[in-house]
């Protein structure tokens, strides 16, 4: 579900795809849905000090907006250009609420635009990829895994979520059978 407008639409439909992709050969049964409009963001959920959003807040909202379209196996993830952080946290590149069924993804700081570089389609689509499939991994009962190229490696860093797949290890698809997912 888009935040923004900007760098997220133009490549809403590739990364349904990439998730899609990803959820399949992990055995998980699923067709992602891309919601058909743009939903604000209330500013009461950015921090003018900080200059970025506060994830929990975002979720809180969303949760508001989605709650009778949620359900057992339906999970909403939002994608938004923008920059989040948490309590305690410089700054978060997506945050997961499973009670609520609810994860937000901060694009901006996955656009290599961000840091003064050239644009680049296939990098920021395939960053932004990873951490969808991992806020979704969190949606589905996963935590951080230790391998490092699993997509649900814990990623503090852009040269860290570059260094990962977007696919599942052997051992988190075990624990996605195990849930029964």
């Amino acid at each position: 579900m888009p935040l923004t407008t900007y760098r997220v639409l133009e490549y809403i439909d590739t990364w349904a795809v990439d998730v899609s992709d990803s959820l399949d050969k992990a055995g998980v049964k699923n067709e992602v849905l891309v919601w058909p409009r743009v939903e604000s963001v209330s500013m009461k959920c950015f921090d003018w000090s900080r200059k970025q959003y506060l994830a929990p807040c975002i979720l809180s909202q969303l949760h508001s907006i989605f709650q009778k379209f949620i359900s057992k196996g339906r999970y909403v993830v939002a994608l938004g250009y923008l920059d989040g952080y948490d309590y305690g946290l410089n700054f978060v590149f997506g945050e997961a609420n499973p009670s609520l069924s609810i994860a937000v993804v901060f694009t901006k700081r996955l656009d290599p635009l961000t840091y003064g570089l050239s644009r680049d389609y296939n990098l920021y689509v395939e960053r932004v990829s990873k951490e969808i499939v991992h806020e979704l991994g969190h949606l589905l009962g996963l935590g951080h895994c230790s391998l490092r190229e699993c997509v649900m490696s814990f990623s503090n860093s852009v040269p860290e979520v570059d260094m990962k797949t977007r696919f599942f290890c052997s051992k988190c698809v075990g624990r996605l059978k195990a849930l029964n997912i």
